[in-house]
């Protein structure tokens, strides 16, 4: 019973400060998304709805505070006497609560986006497809400029569900935070130079996670395999995904159980 205390304080610890940077982070994506109406309302063009268009920049964040909580956390924790594995099953716990939350949040604000619009007769049009990486205006598509491979790979122009866009939001997103985790243990662990394999391994996860969900694979990319997607069942991808997080824990919780805490 005491275990179970302690990983779960540190999971709500570690929800509760990631939350608040989470919140912040919404209300900047939100503020973009209201300037690209009023363009799209002065221009005719058309914009990706709420949580089309925060899903590129969301993996973007979960990456980066995935890497936070390697050298932002580990040494805490460990130095007030937290062991490596409530520090490991809490961070994992916080994750999945973080992306959770970050995919409600979002399907709500879309949710009430559409509905204002409708409401208040807005005129803008919502494209749920707009996936280019630049800003656009002469082919009637706008959205936010974004290293393509990032933007162009969101895998909710898959789906027509909203519960069904909820949990690939929150897989996708959870990816993204365990290999930023990941990255930053290899980090900490062996140092930069042995720490540029593990963004190297990285890169094959993030590939693998976009693959799965039938995402079509960009240049140099395509040049270098013998095909550009992999199509599966709806069931399959999320099965997918599933292992491909449980395989970085993993690694993770090899990387992290007996590490070496920096000082």
């Amino acid at each position: 019973m005491q275990q179970n205390r302690i990983y779960s304080k540190v999971a709500l610890d570690m929800f509760s400060v990631q939350l608040i940077w989470s919140l912040w982070f919404i209300g900047f994506v939100l503020l973009a998304q209201i300037v690209m109406v009023i363009i799209s309302i002065n221009t005719g063009n058309n914009i990706g709805d709420f949580i089309l268009f925060s899903h590129g920049s969301t993996k973007i964040y979960m990456l980066v505070i995935g890497i936070i909580s390697s050298y932002g956390f580990l040494t805490f924790y460990v130095n007030h006497g937290i062991t490596r594995k409530d520090y490991f099953i809490g961070t994992a716990i916080a994750a999945l609560g973080i992306a959770i939350a970050l995919a409600v949040i979002a399907t709500v604000i879309t949710a009430l986006e559409y509905g204002l619009i409708e409401w208040f007769n807005i005129p803008v049009s919502v494209d749920k497809t707009v996936t280019e990486n630049v800003i656009n205006s002469s082919d009637n598509s706008i959205t936010i400029m974004l290293p393509k491979a990032i933007v162009s790979s969101s895998i909710l122009v898959h789906s027509s569900s909203w519960i069904v866009s909820l949990l690939m939001y929150i897989l996708n997103t959870l990816t993204y935070y365990v290999i930023g985790w990941f990255i930053g243990v290899g980090y900490y662990k062996y140092g930069w130079v042995i720490g540029f394999g593990f963004i190297a391994s990285s890169l094959v996860f993030l590939i693998t996670g976009d693959l799965l969900w039938g995402t079509e694979l960009g240049e140099p990319l395509s040049n270098w395999f013998a095909f550009q997607s992999v199509n599966l069942p709806l069931w399959g991808s999320f099965v997918g995904s599933i292992i491909l997080i449980a395989l970085i824990l993993v690694l993770i919780r090899a990387l992290t159980r007996e590490i070496s805490i920096k000082m």
